[in-house]
């Protein structure tokens, strides 16, 4: 096994093209996806105004005044939608009788809302409490009486602080918004890993090295082995691009994230050895990696928030790799400790063992066409 795998490393090293499109490409590629799309320069918070009086203006022209935010007024009808497909990031509800909720002290009637709770949503509950209760102060001295109200405004409201989410949160590029494509690319690039095993065939390579003695489980292991290096030393690549460009991983120890990565490598190769012992095409197995990981990533929410989506297709997706990788992630940025997401990382060695295993049965026993 040793003298295979050293064999077919040399081989591969020999391919330059083979190890720039394999290996580098993909690295690089998701790294700039992850460096361009981590990063948000301005969020978009919808307004609903029900009260649409002086007071909720306040309040408007205050999220209005935050650097990186930019405001748009919306329907009420629209928010849910608006929210799902990302054309908004946040949506403010200001319910008729705030402003007298305001005046009287009592509890204030905002409603903010979000698909996921965010550092831009904490962040703006936390200005907008702050000018409610700015408001509450000059409401004290103004006796109920509006007019009242006005001028103590127009007169200290210069004099309050001012919100930037800069000085709030250092924003980063962050690798939360481009996980799923960085999983997705993961998937897809190891199809080409794994072709080589029909180049293999079609070379006659195989035949001869089993004439020599070497039994299928061997030769089949040894290449996983070498297909499994070199689609981490993809995800390496990827991590330390990540590194270097200063991304934020959201997790003390990023370690445990490059940890992740390699266990998920064991699920894309496996995957795609399995497409490959069942097509024996390199153009039918790309095809057909493309028709699996594509669904299985949408219904796995990589593209949009899961929980936007219908329960029984939330069901569905709780059992797909790329949902335990999503949670491997949050967990880890929640608790920063690897046995937070154990049953996790079980469930994918479980599946790469049964991946692995079709695999290695079909290539045994189903002859090539």
């Amino acid at each position: 096994m040793i003298k295979i795998i050293i064999n077919t490393i040399k081989l591969l090293i020999k391919k330059k093209s083979f190890i720039a499109m394999s290996v580098v490409a993909p690295a690089i590629v998701i790294v700039f996806f992850s460096f361009t799309f981590g990063g948000n320069s301005n969020y978009k918070v919808g307004i609903i105004d029900k009260d649409n009086s002086y007071i909720s203006n306040e309040i408007i022209n205050t999220i209005n005044e935050i650097e990186n935010i930019d405001i748009v007024y919306i329907s009420n009808e629209s928010d849910e939608m608006l929210l799902a497909s990302h054309q908004i990031q946040v949506a403010v509800i200001i319910n008729d009788g705030f402003s007298e909720n305001v005046l009287n002290l009592d509890k204030d009637n905002i409603i903010v809302k979000s698909i996921s709770n965010s550092d831009v949503k904490s962040i703006l509950l936390s200005i907008i409490e702050s000018k409610i209760d700015n408001l509450n102060l000059i409401a004290k001295v103004s006796n109920n009486d509006i007019e009242v109200f006005k001028e103590y405004n127009e007169t200290f409201k210069d004099k309050l602080l001012t919100y930037n989410i800069n000085n709030v949160k250092e924003i980063r590029p962050s690798i939360d918004n481009s996980l799923g494509i960085v999983i997705m690319m993961v998937l897809i690039s190891g199809i080409t890993i794994t072709n080589f095993l029909i180049e293999d065939e079609e070379n006659n390579t195989k035949s001869r090295v089993l004439v020599s003695g070497i039994n299928k489980f061997k030769y089949y292991s040894s290449l996983f082995i070498v297909f499994y290096l070199l689609s981490s030393t993809s995800s390496f690549i990827y991590y330390t691009g990540c590194k270097m460009l200063d991304l934020d991983f959201n997790m003390d120890n990023t370690t445990n994230f490059f940890i992740v990565m390699l266990i998920f490598n064991l699920i894309s190769i496996s995957l795609n050895l399995c497409i490959v012992s069942f097509t024996r095409n390199r153009y039918v197995a790309s095809t057909v990696n493309i028709l699996i990981v594509i669904p299985t990533c949408m219904l796995s929410g990589m593209f949009w928030d899961f929980e936007v989506m219908p329960t029984y297709l939330q069901n569905i997706g709780n059992f797909l790799p790329q949902r335990w990788i999503y949670m491997c992630v949050e967990n880890l940025q929640k608790y920063n400790n690897l046995g937070a997401i154990k049953e996790y990382i079980l469930y994918m060695m479980i599946l790469s063992t049964v991946l692995f295993s079709i695999s290695l049965i079909l290539f045994s026993t189903i002859k090539k066409v």
